[in-house]
């Protein structure tokens, strides 16, 4: 077999590096791990939301780059970064001309565009009739419009080197494809256990897999086996879920408690804090997968609290969570709740005690851990009932990845472009992370970077 370009993982970032690059007139094929039609991946069950840093595609450049880079603590690396920000318009406009639509997310009142149909809102995994498992089946066909190839049920085992570039892959076959570039675009490495053992979790049978556990870093390893660098593979993209979630299919992806985390509190055994609640649920995932016992914290808030959380999120974790099985304990004192939830009573109401008085005098960061307010203000936790909500952490999606340039190249461990070796969509590192977990957008990285890495692909061998 031979082609021009051959893209590893069929989902939003890899249809759209291979349609760029048979655009750009290449014999393109994608290898996707995945069998049938309705092969799973991240990009066909995901909500659809568009954004950059939680800014809209559509605001100026400067802007996106500035809110990336604020995230992101300055960890992002400018180059990837400015050319993310640079094409998000021409990202959007290219996504509408091949046919998706958009709607104005539901629960942001920034103008997010969301791909249409909307999931439902309900608790669970709904995809089956949302914008993005039509638009991704869209996106195959129109691949296949443009001479392009969609091998589904065909697992990429290496990649192949020839005189230092990159000329090809070898399939789990054992069967040697030749090519002139190689994209990948396999996501990142959540489900395997191992690597998020390595640089995420103590425990990673600890966490909740929120993703269709496909992303196993086989593009990863491929890439690092060849020399390629990698950066900030320490943090990921998730939610705080009920713990419960662990073995109830009804409560993942949705409803997440990350606001109720956000406007409460979040205790160990101990009844203590131990992050900055404030900072919102993906740093809180990402502290709580870093416990020693990530299946340790509890959320503790009021009643204001829960009656909020019948407006909050897409769905909305106040009724949801409890009519679908997840746990949700209640008193009217706060040490007969810390019985109920396993902490220690004494600890939760010195914590509880000190935390609202900090709150009360406006001395919030005075808090050990300090709680930031600028996102999420601060509520004292004091009109009872109270409640209690044991916790884990959803992971959906591995932030760090491969190093690459502006353009999508990938880079060794030197700092050079690896002849022939570019990366799209999650797999690519660089973009998100630092300190706080700063999110980018994962449907941003794959149709931007996607877009990105096809058309630089294409220039490349046009030289």
């Amino acid at each position: 077999m031979t082609f021009d370009i051959a893209i590893i993982g069929g989902g939003f970032a890899g249809l759209t590096a291979a349609n760029h690059a048979a655009l750009s007139g290449l014999k393109s094929v994608v290898f996707e791990a995945g069998g049938g039609e309705h092969y799973m991946c991240n990009s066909r069950v995901a909500t659809g939301a568009l954004h950059v840093a939680f800014r809209s595609p559509e605001d100026p450049a400067d802007e996106l780059y500035e809110s990336i880079m604020a995230g992101t603590d300055g960890t992002a690396h400018p180059d990837i970064t400015r050319s993310l920000a640079a094409s998000a318009q021409a990202t959007i406009d290219w996504m509408r001309d091949e046919g998706c639509d958009f709607i104005q997310h539901p629960r942001r009142s920034y103008g997010l565009p969301m791909m249409a149909p909307g999931r439902e809102m309900r608790a669970g995994l709904d995809w089956e009739n949302s914008g993005p498992n039509l638009f991704l089946k869209a996106l195959a066909e129109k691949l296949a419009g443009r001479g392009g190839e969609l091998r589904r049920g065909t697992r990429v085992a290496a990649l192949e080197i020839d005189a230092g570039s990159v000329s090809g892959v070898r399939l789990e076959s054992g069967e040697p494809v030749s090519a002139r570039a190689v994209v990948i675009a396999d996501g990142g490495f959540q489900a395997d256990l191992d690597q998020i053992g390595q640089h995420i979790t103590n425990a990673p049978d600890k966490i909740r897999q929120r993703n269709t556990q496909t992303g196993r870093g086989d593009g990863l390893r491929m890439a690092i086996n060849v020399g390629a660098a990698t950066v900030g593979l320490d943090k990921f993209y998730g939610h705080v879920l009920s713990r419960d979630a662990l073995t109830s299919e009804k409560l993942w992806p949705y409803p997440q408690v990350d606001v109720i985390c956000a406007k409460g509190i979040v205790v160990t055994p101990e009844g203590a804090r131990f992050a900055d609640e404030g900072q919102g649920g993906i740093y809180m995932a990402n502290c709580i997968a870093s416990l020693d016992d990530p299946l340790s914290a509890t959320a503790v808030f009021d009643r204001t609290v829960w009656e909020d959380a019948k407006e909050t999120d897409i769905v909305p974790p106040n009724p949801s969570l409890a009519e679908n099985g997840g746990t949700v304990l209640q008193a009217d004192a706060l040490e007969d709740l810390a019985a109920l939830a396993g902490i220690d009573s004494t600890g939760l109401v010195r914590t509880v005690e000190d935390f609202n008085g900090l709150i009360r005098a406006g001395s919030s960061p005075a808090l050990d851990p300090a709680r930031t307010t600028l996102t999420y203000p601060a509520h004292t936790i004091d009109k009872p009932p109270f409640y209690a909500i044991p916790l884990c952490a959803g992971i959906t999606v591995t932030s760090g990845g491969l190093a690459v340039d502006g353009s999508a190249r990938v880079l060794s461990k030197t700092g050079k472009p690896i002849s022939g070796l570019y990366a799209a969509g999650s797999v690519v590192g660089g973009l998100e992370g630092g300190p706080r977990a700063g999110y980018v957008g994962g449907l941003i990285k794959a149709f931007g970077i996607g877009r990105i890495a096809g058309r630089t692909a294409a220039a490349d061998m046009a030289v």
